[in-house]
């Protein structure tokens, strides 16, 4: 049963240039969103007025190229927090910044 489950998802997602995150959002990755949203348009004057995939998908790549150590925390603990189906999507770097430590291969020396 698993099996078919990461079959689809991984299908989703080699399917879609775009794929969804909302629909994989887990309830406390959604609370690191919102916290991360809140740092964000408070420090930095930058809101995302729109609460769709694409403004979750500017977030993220604002987020990722600040190098403030509240955001970049928030954006780790957000990344944890998330289904495995999100993670792999952001590792993938179409949405972090490519210099992202998040973004890099665990086998890369970096």
């Amino acid at each position: 049963m698993l099996k078919e489950l990461w079959k689809r998802l991984g299908s989703e997602f080699s399917l879609e240039e775009s794929p969804r995150i909302l629909p994989h959002m887990t309830h406390t990755g959604e609370f690191h969103l919102e916290r991360l949203t809140t740092l964000v348009e408070s420090r930095y004057g930058k809101t995302f007025t729109e609460r769709g995939d694409e403004s979750v998908r500017e977030l993220i790549n604002f987020a990722s190229r600040i190098q403030d150590q509240d955001i970049q925390r928030e954006l780790l603990l957000f990344y944890l927090n998330c289904s495995p189906f999100i993670q792999e999507y952001l590792r993938s770097e179409q949405v972090l910044d490519g210099n992202h430590f998040i973004s890099r291969n665990s086998s890369d020396p970096k």
